[in-house]
């Protein structure tokens, strides 16, 4: 292998492991909060929720502007000429406004598209760009607090593209739901899918707010009840991180509208014989950020032996996975014939709205 596929390797990696990085420091670290506080928020006047962020209106387009208004309107700000978070969340907000009301296109694009067109510009002429410093997370957070902290908004609003609406499908048993916490899961998972008729995602490696919310409008859409119960299953690894993207994915669920969860680990010691636990641990990562979250994970858990190892998910063969779950949901599945006939009338459902639209053109 040449240098320059290695070399791309690395990167990747790299990027990845960023990527969690900074999902993880959003999921643990207040932006999720808790469900009370939610209703206690929502209950607050929206122009009131507006102001105790900073948020105002403006007549100018924001990240237009050149740096003297800029620092004008918003700074000073601690580190920086202007006060970062609050004009992340000016433009944000302006922009989700002005497209609800017709006056700019849909983002159509990633939240990282949206980064370069509006954000990272806008910060580097109001000399707020640090070149030694990732800012991209900063503008995920806002997000994160407008939508879910404040409930002001959704990403919908802005017409964002999801990273992993080719990872996730549903099935006639839309009830049961099984996760991955890695896109390299998906095979299995579809695999799974063709037998049970469950429904399937994989998080691509992170938790993402934006994730949960196009799953549950797409359940939405097909007509879906997600006032129901539901009962998800986790492929995540078992160790800190693992289990930090499971429980911010159930926590976004929930508030997107799935109130009635039960939740199962597939990924357990249990599952694994001795020596394939001796032949497959690993030690967590002991840096100073993750010391009081691997703390509290080695609590509920156990480690292993009570102390702080862990299994990657891909330790447990992809049959054993299988049989297990299917194990596991053998009382809250329809039966096979059950499934057939689903299937049928899909078909059914499929082929007459092909032979009325054909007759419509005719």
């Amino acid at each position: 292998m040449s240098r320059k596929p290695l070399t791309m390797l690395r990167e990747r990696s790299l990027e990845h492991d960023r990527a969690l990085d900074e999902a993880i420091e959003i999921a643990t670290r207040g932006w999720r909060p808790t469900f009370k506080a939610l209703a206690a928020r929502k209950a607050i006047p929206i122009e009131i929720r507006l102001r105790r962020e900073g948020i105002r209106y403006f007549k100018e387009t924001i990240h237009r502007q050149p740096k003297e208004w800029l620092i004008k309107n918003f700074g000073p700000g601690r580190v920086y000429p202007v006060n970062v978070s609050k004009l992340m969340k000016n433009i944000i907000w302006q922009i989700r406004t002005r497209i609800l009301k017709g006056e700019h296109p849909p983002i159509e694009g990633k939240l990282r598209n949206f980064w370069y067109t509006h954000i990272k510009n806008t910060l580097f002429r109001a000399d707020s760009l640090n070149p030694d410093v990732d800012q991209y997370p900063q503008m995920i957070k806002m997000f994160v607090r407008l939508i879910e902290y404040c409930d002001l908004m959704r990403y919908k609003d802005m017409g964002f593209v999801d990273d992993n609406e080719h990872d996730r499908q549903i099935g006639i048993n839309n009830h049961v739901i099984l996760f991955a916490e890695k896109g390299g899961h998906y095979p299995l998972l579809k695999g799974i899918a063709q037998d049970t008729e469950v429904t399937i995602l994989a998080l691509g490696g992170q938790p993402s707010l934006l994730s949960a919310e196009y799953f549950v409008d797409e359940m939405k859409a097909h007509g879906i009840d997600i006032r129901k119960s539901f009962y998800t299953f986790s492929l995540v690894d078992y160790d800190t991180s693992g289990w930090i993207i499971r429980d911010a994915f159930l926590h976004d669920l929930k508030f997107f509208g799935l109130k009635h969860i039960k939740h199962k680990d597939l990924i357990l010691l249990e599952i694994f014989t001795e020596e394939e636990i001796e032949l497959n641990k690993f030690a967590l990562p002991d840096s100073p950020e993750m010391e009081k979250k691997n703390k509290k994970w080695l609590k509920e858990s156990g480690g292993i032996n009570g102390e702080l190892y862990g299994l990657e998910a891909d330790a447990a063969p992809p049959q054993r996975i299988k049989e297990l779950f299917t194990s596991k949901i053998e009382d809250l599945i329809e039966s096979t014939e059950g499934i057939r006939k689903g299937r049928a009338l899909l078909t059914v459902a499929s082929a007459l709205e092909q032979y009325i639209l054909a007759r419509l053109q005719s």
